[in-house]
């Protein structure tokens, strides 16, 4: 009688045991179902479309039309820069060319009593403007020296006194060669000096065009660096915009579900800093590389949601929607 109730109860306690581990075993199926479901992946939103806002020439800035924050679209205008020294570089051009072609158009002509004499008070009066801008350019260079006047001042008043000493040879040629009579040679001198001059013109009016500054995209601004009056040198970033509209994530998927994502994927993004909401998007790229040291793959995904509320720099989780 004993053996039979112990034979029971050792049945009784084989069962139960039988079935809390079927049910355990279910319960572990279970979850790893529900968790398999969804595979997150990590990354910061980034945009293909960014721009470095510089300027091209050295000025002072006038005027600002955005701020940090304001929309624009391509082609606005963003900056404008003084044109007060470019438009001067502009007539000074403008009035080399216009002797450059006298200079030949006389050349090429007979000479005359009156051109030699005209000739001569050309290179007078060259000669007196070449002394006062190098007497200007050895004023401002003492300026700079003693720390009351910019590198820019400098640099505009040695163009001043380049293009002055220009015009002083070309007279003192000019005279030269109306004095011996024009040969083949003088003439190539002075088509030579046509095409420099139309060269210097041409720089000069696109440094000036460069004063107005614009939008290569559009987008927002994101970054301003820069103030009324200040002086901006080239190649100085002075603002940057973002395009919001075109967004991604780079994020990396385990190795382990690679072989359940493909590209043209929809996904689900949850971004960090917007909590209560829940966006869409589609694996772009797969990459084929194997990082050898997170054993992840770079995955690409495209934000499909455009929304405002999201930004190059936050930080998004990726998953397979369920």
């Amino acid at each position: 009688m004993k053996k039979a109730i112990l034979f029971s109860l050792a049945a009784a306690i084989f069962l139960t045991g039988c079935g809390s581990t079927n049910t355990t075993s279910k319960n572990i199926k279970n979850i790893n179902q529900n968790t398999s479901d969804q595979f997150l992946m990590g990354g910061k939103i980034s945009t293909n479309e960014q721009a470095n806002i510089t300027s091209k020439v050295s000025a002072k800035v006038s005027e600002i039309s955005v701020d940090l924050g304001s929309k624009t679209n391509e082609g606005d205008v963003l900056i404008k820069l003084d044109t007060k020294d470019l438009q001067g570089q502009v007539d000074q051009a403008q009035a080399a060319l216009n002797t450059a072609n006298a200079n030949l158009t006389n050349t090429q002509n007979s000479t005359r009593p009156e051109q030699v004499a005209e000739a001569q008070s050309s290179v007078s009066s060259a000669s007196q403007s070449y002394e006062t801008v190098k007497k200007n350019y050895d004023r401002v260079q003492a300026l700079v020296n003693a720390g009351a006047a910019t590198q820019q001042e400098l640099d505009s008043a040695n163009q001043q006194l380049a293009t002055a000493d220009s015009q002083y040879k070309t007279a003192q040629e000019q005279l030269a060669m109306l004095q011996n009579g024009p040969t083949k040679s003088s003439i190539d001198v002075y088509k030579a000096q046509v095409i420099q001059a139309q060269a210097a013109l041409k720089t000069a009016q696109t440094s000036l065009s460069n004063a107005i500054i614009t939008a290569p995209i559009s987008g927002v601004v994101n970054t301003r660096n820069v103030n009324v009056g200040d002086t901006v040198s080239p190649g100085a970033t002075l603002l940057s915009i973002i395009n919001s509209s075109n967004l991604y994530v780079n994020a990396y998927a385990p190795l382990d579900i690679v072989s359940q994502i493909k590209e043209g994927q929809e996904v689900a993004v949850k971004v960090s800093e917007i909590p209560d909401k829940q966006f869409k998007g589609r694996i772009a790229v797969i990459n084929s590389n194997l990082n050898s040291e997170s054993r992840d793959i770079l995955v690409k995904v495209s934000l499909t949601d455009k929304d405002s509320q999201l930004k190059p720099g936050m930080f998004a989780e990726i998953g397979l929607e369920k």
